[in-house]
């Protein structure tokens, strides 16, 4: 699932370079004003090269969201836009995909996209550590250019969905 990683189009990365410029216009060389302080400015690794180097927040990193109480049932929305899809068969090998990429976070006994969705693609593990590390490694990762959202859902409500999920 090679798509799936996350270096989306969006970034972490406050700014351009994470200073603003402030130019006059009068000939006077720009002066800059960092954006952090400089508490958080010293911990921060600069490119060398560029005057004073280029400041690089390594605490831009998005936290990973809990969405939902925890349980085996997980519900990854946005994998895909139906009306985008020209394969007859683009569920299943979005479905192959994420099944191959899951099995590193533990063993699946249910998968099912749903094709007229926003994207959404069901599973259920055959325990709760499966599908925390599946949420804490998909939510807010990309696909297909998408960026997946991973929440969680109540077992009984899957099972309503999904009767034949436990078999």
């Amino acid at each position: 699932m090679a798509k799936l990683d996350r270096s989306g189009t969006a970034s972490s990365i406050t700014g351009s370079v994470g200073m603003p410029v402030n130019n006059t216009g009068l000939g006077a060389a720009p002066s800059a004003q960092p954006l952090v302080s400089p508490t958080i400015q010293a911990s921060m690794p600069t490119i060398p090269g560029l005057p004073g180097g280029l400041q690089i927040p390594t605490n831009g990193i998005p936290a990973i969201d809990i969405i939902g109480t925890p349980s085996e049932c997980l519900l990854l929305k946005n994998m895909f836009d139906p009306s985008l899809e020209t394969e007859p068969d683009f569920d299943l090998d979005i479905k192959e995909d994420v099944q191959e990429e899951c099995s590193k976070f533990g063993k699946l006994k249910h998968i099912y996209v749903d094709r007229n969705s926003a994207g959404f693609v069901y599973l259920q593990f055959e325990d709760a550590q499966g599908a925390i590390n599946a949420q804490r490694n998909l939510h807010g990762r990309w696909f297909a250019g998408k960026m997946i959202t991973a929440t969680y859902m109540i077992p009984q409500t899957y099972e309503a969905k999904f009767p034949d999920s436990n078999r």
